[in-house]
């Protein structure tokens, strides 16, 4: 007779199944998910993501690499900060600790969802290095919308089955982080541009005149 204990299921396969059968991953396998692990992929997932971004921006001239390295720097602390706020905000909401879920687990959970994030994310950063193509949007938002799946099964365990209320926190949830990634990086990109006021690098095509036609004052920059 076969006394041989059944093997653990890598991470990795867990990440995976997430994104194909969330449902039954957050029933069975999730308390063998250190919180640290998910927000690792949580974490590469955006960062990979802004990457695509400012690499898009990068090709139409908006800003330069230096700044494609600071969105991306912002990139991994929106999906590991940003990402584990948004767990405590649901765990809270929905009274989960008073249904036994504890804040780790909260955390573990929502941030292991965004491991379709990840794939896409990864996917559409090896076509544009590969052809040029933009993907922020192609693959970096489909991967965001694509964890919206994982996220309301999620909310629904941690709710006690309460359907409507996880349909509406999935959707605030999925609207916080697309209209923050959205407002963020032309918010980042306006202080750069003032930062770049104060340099003393000034190019004769740069100057600017100011205050009034009639008399005008040169702002350089």
């Amino acid at each position: 007779m076969n006394t041989a204990a059944p093997m653990d299921i890598p991470r990795w396969k867990t990440a995976l199944n997430m994104m194909i059968n969330p449902g039954e991953v957050i029933k069975t396998q999730m308390t063998k998910i250190p919180w640290p692990y998910s927000v690792m992929v949580s974490g590469l997932s955006f960062t990979l993501f802004f990457l695509q971004t400012g690499l898009d921006m990068l090709k139409t001239g908006q800003i330069g690499a230096s700044t494609v390295i600071l969105i991306t720097m912002l990139g991994l602390l929106y999906g590991t900060v940003g990402i584990a706020l948004l767990a405590v905000m649901v765990w809270a909401l929905s009274q989960a600790g008073q249904r036994g879920y504890t804040l780790e687990w909260a955390i573990s959970t929502f941030a292991l969802g965004y491991s379709a994030t990840f794939v896409y994310a990864l996917s559409g950063l090896i076509f544009s290095l590969a052809f040029g193509w933009k993907t922020a949007v192609a693959f970096g938002v489909t991967g965001v919308l694509w964890a919206l799946r994982p996220t309301v099964y999620t909310i629904k365990q941690m709710s006690g089955e309460r359907l409507a209320f996880s349909i509406a926190m999935t959707t605030l949830c999925g609207a916080i982080l697309l209209i923050g990634w959205e407002e963020l990086l032309p918010e980042m990109q306006g202080r750069l541009d003032l930062i770049r006021l104060g340099t003393v690098t000034v190019r004769p095509e740069s100057v600017q005149w100011v205050i009034s036609p009639d008399h005008p004052i040169p702002l350089k920059r």
